[in-house]
């Protein structure tokens, strides 16, 4: 009797995860930012992480950091294939928007292809 009730307790706590994981996954959308009307051209990335560490002896220290790694580009040459998210290269992204009228999109770093065609409507979208 107690097996039984275990089950039916893991089922009723399993059930609203599932969901939750679904609903999640559905609601990711690209994001854009830089040169959002009037770009000229766009650039789409894929987010991630790197995780560097060291080992001193007796200690191991880690440090995670966002990267976005190059997708594709549409009217706009990217010489980097990989970007760190540091505040100075995100600055650096942005002077670059401006500059250049580019619009930056990112995705998550494991996306389905709709997602991707939704960040190329993305770039497409209010491009003269």
């Amino acid at each position: 009797m107690r097996t039984a009730a275990r089950i039916v307790a893991g089922l009723l706590l399993s059930a609203p995860m599932a969901n939750f994981a679904q609903s999640k996954e559905q609601s990711i959308d690209p994001i854009a930012w830089g040169a959002l009307s009037g770009n000229s051209s766009c650039v789409i990335f894929a987010e991630g992480h790197k995780t560097s560490g060291r080992f001193y002896g007796v200690a191991v220290t880690t440090k995670t950091m966002g990267k976005l790694t190059l997708l594709e580009t549409q009217n706009y040459s990217f010489d980097q294939k990989e970007v760190l998210e540091t505040q100075e290269n995100m600055d650096n992204l942005m002077q670059i928007a401006r500059k250049d009228h580019v619009k930056f999109v990112k995705i998550p770093e494991k996306h389905s292809p709709e997602l991707l065609e939704k960040a190329r409507a993305v770039c497409k979208a209010d491009a003269p």
